[in-house]
């Protein structure tokens, strides 16, 4: 696995915070800092078949209100489903995408029963 440096310029605040956390579990920042990045990231598709990772990648460059539509099946997936789609429930892996992705640019999300109940 190959590693690539970047500079990164953080505001005070977050610095500080990422450095108490550090110093509190006796860890280096970048540590800290590899983690957070890590947890903070959208869902993976590693353990999704390929043919389905560009629609799903695709989802990205909705708004926020498209992909509560998608959630909530407002927002339909145009194409025709192919047999290995229909199969893995592609249309249930693109809400769960969609709502993965809110989550991930900070929306507070519904516990499952709320979300479906009325």
């Amino acid at each position: 696995m190959d590693n690539h440096q970047i500079l990164l310029t953080l505001p005070d605040t977050i610095y500080q915070r990422l450095q108490q956390i550090a110093t509190a579990a006796s860890t280096s920042l970048e540590e800290v800092l590899l983690r957070t990045i890590k947890t903070g990231l959208p869902p993976s598709l590693s353990k999704v078949p390929q043919a389905f990772h560009a629609d799903l990648l695709a989802l990205n460059s909705l708004g926020d209100q498209e992909l509560w539509r998608v959630i909530t099946g407002e927002l339909a997936y145009h194409k025709a489903l192919n047999p290995e789609q229909r199969q893995a429930d592609f249309v249930s892996l693109r809400r769960a995408y969609a709502f993965a992705l809110l989550k991930w640019r900070g929306h507070p999300m519904p516990e499952p029963a709320e979300f479906f109940v009325e």
